[in-house]
């Protein structure tokens, strides 16, 4: 019979708790590892989803409409916006969720391209629910549709009447009319105010300054962002460069949209049905060209003549 010696026996067992440490460690090394990968494939498919669910949100022919997303758990949504190029440019969706093992945040998935959609956020919004308005973007016909998407909530301050009538209509649960539910509420101030978040000014391009809000300024986080219309809402709930970009994506829209019209007009002319709009439209697609945001405020007039001459045409472009 062999005896080991005491050094003998030690080293023996040292050994063999540094393998079975080393082999528990690497077990649990790959256990975390396929846990990150699924948990990075769940995360790339919601962002998917995201893509899908809002479909139905979007407008049509209608004017307004809204819906919410619920996750299981606090979900960080990162939105990016890429000018058009050679296309129409796109938005890129990544989503991370909360982790309760290791790193706070899971790993982004992989971002989903979302070339069709015009998406107004934060680039980085944290929640459990989201809140998306959809409003339609005219100039003076109908581009395309926006969506809004937030987490927090809003509170609109001394809100002019159209806009009070249609989200008191609406009833979006994250944006409060005058009375605000928490202390932690972004709060937006038409005209003026204090302890304001948002401040929103419009210009008069009435005689009777009826449509005060139609276009303006929306000034926030130290910068001044240019707005017509429904753009209004996407000055308000986005980061400002992100604004700026989908801008940028909208106008480019519309420009090719104006040429196809502009070619609808040549085609209805040989049919027997002329319209005087070609030649508005021509200038209107070369300001389009190089426009920018600053260019909103006059764009919006020019399209407002756009429709003052369209709607008495007895063969309308649109």
């Amino acid at each position: 019979m062999m005896n080991f010696s005491r050094g003998q026996f030690n080293f023996t067992w040292l050994f063999a708790i540094i393998v079975g440490g080393m082999i528990l460690f690497l077990a649990i090394f790959a256990a975390l590892q396929f846990g990150d990968t699924q948990r990075n494939a769940v995360d790339s498919s919601i962002a998917k989803e995201i893509n899908v669910l809002t479909n139905p949100l979007q407008v049509g022919f209608g004017e307004a409409s809204y819906g919410s997303i619920t996750f299981n758990k606090e979900t960080r949504i990162t939105n990016l916006c890429f000018e058009p190029a050679q296309d129409f440019g796109r938005n890129e969706l990544a989503v991370a969720t909360h982790s309760n093992i290791g790193e706070e945040w899971n790993k982004e998935g992989i971002a989903t391209k979302i070339p069709n959609k015009y998406l107004f956020s934060e680039e980085q919004t944290v929640g459990k629910k989201y809140y998306i308005l959809s409003k339609p973007f005219s100039l003076p016909y109908k581009v395309s549709d926006m969506l809004f998407m937030s987490s927090k909530d809003y509170c609109f301050r001394d809100s002019p009447d159209e806009i009070l009538e249609e989200l008191e209509r609406l009833n979006v649960p994250n944006i409060f009319l005058e009375e605000c539910s928490t202390d932690d509420s972004v709060q937006v101030c038409f005209v003026d105010g204090v302890d304001c978040d948002v401040k929103v000014f419009g210009t008069c391009n009435e005689p009777e300054c009826d449509h005060l809000f139609e276009t303006g300024k929306v000034l926030k986080g130290g910068g001044s962002l240019d707005y017509s219309g429904n753009l209004l809402y996407g000055a308000i709930f986005s980061d400002n460069d992100l604004y700026e970009c989908e801008v940028e994506r909208l106008l480019y829209r519309t420009n090719k949209i104006t040429e196809i019209l502009t070619q609808k007009i040549d085609l209805m002319g040989s049919r027997g049905c002329n319209s005087n709009l070609k030649s508005k439209l021509l200038i209107f697609s070369s300001i389009l060209e190089n426009a920018s945001i600053e260019d909103l405020s006059p764009l919006y007039l020019f399209g407002k003549n756009l429709e003052e001459i369209n709607s008495k045409e007895y063969c309308k472009t649109w």
